[in-house]
């Protein structure tokens, strides 16, 4: 039986994709669902402060909704996943965030979290977005 979703591997995630065998998002309908992003740069290493680790994300996020024919925009929720001071980081968080989604704004539950996949990240997000195929591009 086919699966009722579709996957969506923007070029950026394709080893990491293949190597632990997840997809970054996938399509179900108008929905695109977005796996926990970690803060990596293009080469897949962790910058050395929260702000850069956070910037990246929203990267990846845009790439992957682009890629799905969305935008930031059509994202109805995201939850934050949080090593060390949660408080601080929300606050920097709230910053960059208002420069990558306009209002009105989507859903948002930050946790604090001991560790993550990616050894050494302090930060991961997921999201869901809701965008009909094919409107934005």
């Amino acid at each position: 039986m086919p699966k009722l979703f579709t996957t969506i591997v923007p070029p950026s995630l394709k080893a990491a994709s293949e190597a632990f065998q997840f997809a970054p998002a996938v399509r179900i309908g108008d929905q695109i669902l977005v796996s926990g992003i970690a803060g990596v740069d293009a080469e897949g290493r962790l910058p050395p402060n929260f702000r850069s680790r956070a910037e990246n994300v929203f990267t990846t996020l845009e790439a992957i909704h682009h890629e799905a024919g969305a935008t930031l925009d059509d994202v109805a929720s995201l939850t934050s996943y949080h090593v060390g001071d949660i408080h601080s980081q929300l606050r920097e968080l709230v910053d960059i965030k208002a420069t990558r989604i306009q209002a009105p704004h989507p859903i948002w539950t930050g946790v604090g979290v001991t560790q993550l996949g990616v050894p050494g990240a302090l930060l991961e997000i997921s999201a869901v977005a809701v965008a009909a195929k094919g409107s934005h591009g």
